[in-house]
């Protein structure tokens, strides 16, 4: 096994530029989560960690223009645990509340979340369905990329060589929208879904999020104009036959693809008739 050298910059250009400078042989370290266990099984073998725990600005929570932002070091555990999140998009509190247990969820990173790409992951599709955008930085300076744009395959995004992601932001939902996050777990020995859907609906209209199905979280805004006039059985029903009929589910040790599109059915209604129950309750 190789020697492992750790870089801690203390600035995002001198991150971006030891990336640079290993020129592919280095990876990022934010929470170490599902790194540790790449390194541990063999999967990767760079020459060097850079940890991103020295850089100022990557771990707050805080409103930002009509966003809520978070920073790549928040843990699971602190979005849990924000008041500032839970009062200003609850869905999402809520959703790292349901990640694994609090041991991993006190080291768990967002940045890290959302880099790693996991299909079986849950704040990926919340973060699409709530239309966040991801920040990131590298040798070309920031930019900003669309949460629907940045998953683009197993484990791959639209993360380019070199670049740190710095930051999520979360736009505040209109008033008056509901929103849920429905789990399905099919195995008692672990806690990733087989299925997670995010579901709202508001003044902005329906949005369903389908996440752990497929390579990537699914979304059908032709699907979603099913329920354009309302949330009642039938439209309810309509989209989601609609999303299960549309997502080319995968097999894995969760279930089989026809398992998962029963599953995607089934969750997709629940979490569509929950998030009408919302509308209704004064």
């Amino acid at each position: 096994m190789r020697s492992l050298e750790f870089l801690r910059p203390r600035t995002l250009d001198e991150a971006v530029a030891q990336l640079v400078e290993y020129d592919g042989d280095a990876k990022v370290l934010a929470g170490s989560t599902a790194l540790t266990i790449m390194l541990r099984q063999r999967l990767i073998e760079p020459a060097a960690l850079v940890l991103l725990g020295g850089i100022a600005g990557l771990r707050e929570i805080e409103r930002d223009n009509g966003d809520v932002r978070l920073g790549a070091l928040v843990t699971h555990r602190e979005a849990e645990k924000s008041g500032e999140l839970a009062a200003a998009i609850p869905v999402l509190a809520e959703t790292f509340a349901k990640v694994a247990n609090v041991r991993v969820r006190n080291q768990a990173t967002v940045g890290g979340v959302l880099a790693e790409a996991d299909y079986a992951s849950d704040p990926p599709a919340v973060f699409v369905g709530l239309g966040s955008e991801i920040d990131v930085y590298g040798p070309n300076g920031a930019r900003t990329i669309p949460a629907g744009e940045f998953f683009q395959a197993f484990y791959e995004t639209a993360l380019e060589p070199n670049e740190v992601l710095t930051a999520v932001r979360v736009p505040l939902p209109a008033a008056g929208t509901a929103a849920v996050y429905k789990k399905y777990v099919s195995r008692s020995s672990e806690d990733r879904p087989c299925v997670g859907v995010f579901a709202s609906a508001g003044p902005d209209g329906v949005r369903v999020v389908v996440g752990a199905a497929a390579e990537t979280p699914q979304r059908f805004p032709e699907l979603e104009a099913r329920a354009a006039a309302g949330l009642d059985e039938a439209s309810i029903a309509a989209v989601a036959d609609g999303y299960a009929e549309s997502i080319e589910t995968l097999e894995d040790m969760r279930g089989s693809a026809w398992y998962r599109t029963e599953m995607v059915r089934v969750w997709v209604r629940r979490a569509l008739t929950e998030v009408a129950a919302q509308l209704r309750t004064p």
